[in-house]
């Protein structure tokens, strides 16, 4: 986590739900939709119930969006609204939602940039991906483990690097 999305989200708890967004777009753009999320954050209520919010863009590849209620859990209808928020905005901003199933890594020139599985595959098998390569791991759901550094790790200490049998970094 960077600083200025560790500034943005401090006010909320390990515990406090997140979604992680990849997305492609100009810097215009990306700023835009964190806007509007924010804006939508502002009035983000999940049963009726106020949710404490927060949202930050991350390496100009991921929306961070974190929430929580409190004594409860933001029902599938607030993060459907959530969902529609960020759709709507991408839609107005001129910027891609992208899969999940796309693997994220950090290029040598520090670019995020993203594959399918198949081509990452490939792309270790040419030599062109190492084990010390940093990759993304959008399939976090807490600030818990954003805090805890998950979200970024080399590939061997990925998901990645147990998928494609990489060996593990030295300590």
């Amino acid at each position: 986590m960077s600083p200025a999305s560790d500034h943005i989200l401090h006010h909320l708890s390990d515990e406090a739900r997140l979604w992680v967004i990849a997305l492609d777009g100009d810097e215009t753009g990306l700023q835009g939709l964190l806007t509007r999320t924010q804006q939508f954050i502002e009035q983000w209520v999940s049963h009726g119930r106020p949710v404490q919010g927060a949202a930050a863009l991350e390496a100009n590849r991921f929306l961070l969006v974190a929430g929580e209620v409190a004594d409860g859990t933001i029902s599938g209808c607030g993060i459907d609204a959530l969902m529609r928020a960020v759709k709507e905005a991408s839609t107005i901003e001129n910027c891609r939602l992208l899969s999940s199933m796309l693997v994220y890594y950090r290029s040598e020139s520090d670019q995020v940039n993203y594959v399918s599985r198949g081509n990452f595959r490939k792309m270790i098998a040419e030599g062109l991906i190492s084990s010390a390569t940093k990759v993304f791991n959008p399939g976090i759901y807490t600030l818990r483990a954003l805090r805890a550094r998950e979200f970024e790790l080399p590939l061997a200490d990925s998901v990645y690097g147990r998928l494609y049998r990489t060996p593990v970094t030295a300590i």
